[in-house]
C-alpha cells in the first residue's frame, strides 16, 4: 500500500467530520481494491488497499452530497448520488450548485476535496497521487492531477467553491467572490 503511515490519520479525520469507516472485510469489492460503500459508510481493507488516500477520494464524493442522501450511497458512488438527487427533484433540474454539481462533476469535486484534505491532515499527497491513480502510470515528477490543482487549472476547486465548501481560486477566481478562503482551504468538509 502506498502510504500506509498516513491510514490512521486518514480515518480518524474523515470520523471527526462525520464520515464512518470500518476497517474488515467490507471493503473488499468494492470499486477500488480494498474500499466499499456500503449505506453511505467507507468499509476498507487494508490488506487490499492500494494507497491510503483512496479513502479520501472516497471520502470526498460522500462529503460533497447533502447528508440526507448520504445513506443512499453504495460502491457505484456516481450512480447512486444521481439517483438518490433525482429522486427528491423528479425531472425538474435543480438550480442549487449543491444538488446539480454533484451528479455531473462529483470526479473533479472528490479529487479537489481529496486534494485538500490531505494537505490540511498534513499527510504526503502521493497518499493520493501514486503511480496509478487517476489512470496515470507514466509520467516523471509530479502527478498530473497533483500539477492541475496547483497550477489552478482543475474543474474540482471551482465547482467546490460554487457549492460554497471553499472559496473561488486560481483560474477560476475571476467566476465571483463567496467570501469564503480560497481553495485548498475550506470552509466546511461536507455538505449538512
Amino acid at each position: 500500500m502506498y502510504h500506509p503511515e498516513a491510514l490512521a490519520p486518514i480515518i480518524t479525520f474523515l470520523r471527526e467530520i462525520g464520515i464512518g469507516v470500518e476497517v474488515g472485510d467490507g471493503g473488499l469489492d468494492g470499486f477500488l481494491p480494498g474500499v466499499n460503500i456500503h449505506a453511505g459508510v467507507i468499509h476498507v481493507h487494508p490488506e487490499t488497499l492500494v494507497g491510503s488516500g483512496d479513502l479520501l477520494h472516497e471520502a470526498g464524493h460522500i462529503a460533497i452530497v447533502p447528508e440526507r442522501f448520504r445513506t443512499r450511497l453504495g460502491t457505484d458512488l456516481h450512480a447512486d448520488t444521481a439517483a438518490a438527487i433525482a429522486a427528491e427533484l423528479g425531472s425538474a433540474p435543480s438550480l442549487d450548485p449543491i444538488l446539480s454539481l454533484p451528479p455531473v462533476q462529483g470526479e473533479v469535486m472528490a479529487q479537489a476535496w481529496s486534494y485538500a484534505a490531505a494537505l490540511h491532515i498534513g499527510v504526503p499527497l502521493t497518499c493520493v497521487f501514486f503511480p496509478g491513480s487517476y489512470k496515470h502510470t507514466d509520467y516523471a515528477g509530479v502527478h498530473p492531477m497533483q500539477q492541475w490543482l496547483e497550477s489552478g487549472t482543475h474543474h474540482g476547486p471551482n465547482a467546490l467553491a460554487r457549492a460554497g465548501m471553499t472559496g473561488f481560486s486560481g483560474l477560476f477566481a475571476f467566476m465571483g467572490d463567496n467570501g469564503l478562503p480560497p481553495f485548498p482551504h475550506m470552509a466546511r468538509w461536507v455538505q449538512a
